[in-house]
């Protein structure tokens, strides 16, 4: 019995030491793989962008982590804080999108975070926040500047809205071949161009499909036409 009970105690004491050690060579670490925006763009005051954040667990145990995005006005006074909780396993990551709106004229700082909890913080992009928005002001119809030129090939990246005119306002054009939107991959040329109107800059593009009218050609970040070579 006695034997019996000391072989017991040991492997207690056995188990415990185990449990102990493998506490301690938990590791909890993640990395900011990529964010966005990372060069500074223009935004029209009124406009939406997105806020990306994509992290990886660095670690070798299943954690949740908070991510954050933060926006400073110039005064460097917050105009938008972004959290959200996401649970990886090691080596998984996971990209989250935030959707903030430019609400003022100015330069705007962003810098993104990924905490262990509210306290213990683990990365951090860019590591200086950086001035990566510029608020302008809304624009009514008018000349603008872009990325293309008359007479450019250009594809659709997205699934693309046509108007009939400059704005988010006019209707869609009507066409035999057009059914709410162009797909992507559909090339054209630029006949017509560009013009400001609601935070956008528009092209009249005339498209293989035989569809013909205004295009935006993209927002903050994201290109929803792309010039083709040749």
């Amino acid at each position: 019995m006695t034997k019996n009970l000391r072989r017991l105690g040991l492997t207690m004491g056995v188990t415990v030491v185990l449990a102990l050690v493998l506490a301690g060579c938990a590791r909890i670490t993640a990395q900011i793989e990529s964010y966005s925006p990372t060069e500074p763009i223009r935004v029209a005051v009124g406009e939406t962008i997105p806020l990306k954040l994509t992290v990886v667990n660095t670690g070798n145990r299943s954690t949740q982590f908070l991510l954050r995005a933060l926006v400073w006005d110039q005064a460097g006074r917050s105009v938008g804080k972004y959290e959200t909780w996401v649970s990886l396993k090691p080596n998984e990551r996971a990209t989250q999108t935030w959707n903030h709106t430019v609400s003022e004229e100015g330069t705007f700082t962003i810098q993104f975070q990924v905490w262990k909890d509210t306290t213990t913080q683990l990365a951090v992009m860019p590591k200086d926040p950086q001035a990566l928005v510029i608020g302008v002001p809304a624009e009514t119809t008018g000349a603008a500047a872009g990325k293309f030129k008359i007479g450019d090939k250009v594809r659709t990246v997205v699934n693309l809205k046509v108007r009939t005119a400059p704005g988010v306002n006019n209707p869609e054009v009507i066409h035999v071949n057009y059914y709410g939107s162009v797909p992507p991959g559909i090339e054209g040329q630029i006949v017509d161009g560009p013009k400001s109107a609601d935070g956008y800059t528009w092209w009249k593009v005339k498209f293989i499909t035989g569809v013909e009218g205004w295009c935006a050609e993209g927002r903050g970040g994201e290109t929803w036409l792309e010039k083709v070579s040749g």
